[in-house]
């Protein structure tokens, strides 16, 4: 399989239509690009009976922070809360992930930059749990499979995430193109 997300234009070319181009230019590369590359790998970490789901965590934490920081100039538990809120959450108080954003964010945290930590025991895995999650005593638990899917979702045929015209005014959308820019360019 070849996944070359980030060398599929020529640079030169690319920051040449990101500087000059309207605000969409840069938006949909970068979710096209997630939609199309990343989250191939993203979907595979439920399938069948091999599991990734530390690697599910970390990849839907990864692009929740890059939009909400990109979008809406959030960070952190702040931001990672505002991407579920807007784009992953279901209709069901189960599915409505931003609800243990906090946890999971701060398990998100443990993966990433430690391993071991105490909030390892506010978070559970439960595959076969029909809700998208539930509390038991002091530990939250979550189907990683219907987390994935609604994560999966926002960036579907009919995801909200493709509606972000809708919640921006057409200078926001500018600020958003100049935030993500700056990112693009500094590293």
């Amino acid at each position: 399989m070849e996944n070359r997300a980030h060398n599929i234009e020529p640079l030169e070319k690319r920051i040449k239509r990101f500087q000059d181009g309207h605000p969409i230019e840069i938006i949909e590369t970068l979710l096209n690009s997630i939609a199309n590359f990343f989250n191939n790998e993203i979907r595979i970490t439920t399938e069948g009976n091999n599991y990734q789901t530390s690697l599910l965590f970390l990849g839907i934490h990864a692009v929740a922070l890059t939009i909400a920081e990109g979008f809406f100039n959030k960070k952190g538990p702040e931001g990672y809360r505002l991407f579920l809120e807007k784009f992953v959450d279901g209709k069901t108080t189960d599915t409505k992930f931003s609800l243990i954003a906090e946890p999971i964010h701060n398990w998100r945290n443990i993966l990433a930059h430690q391993w071991l930590g105490i909030g390892g025991y506010d978070i559970g895995y439960d595959y076969k749990l029909k809700s998208g999650w539930e509390k038991r005593e002091d530990t939250i638990f979550i189907n990683p499979k219907i987390y994935c899917e609604h994560y999966l979702n926002a960036f579907g045929q009919n995801g909200r995430l493709w509606d972000y015209q809708d919640m921006f005014t057409e200078e926001e959308l500018y600020q958003i193109k100049d935030r993500l820019l700056n990112k693009f360019l500094s590293r």
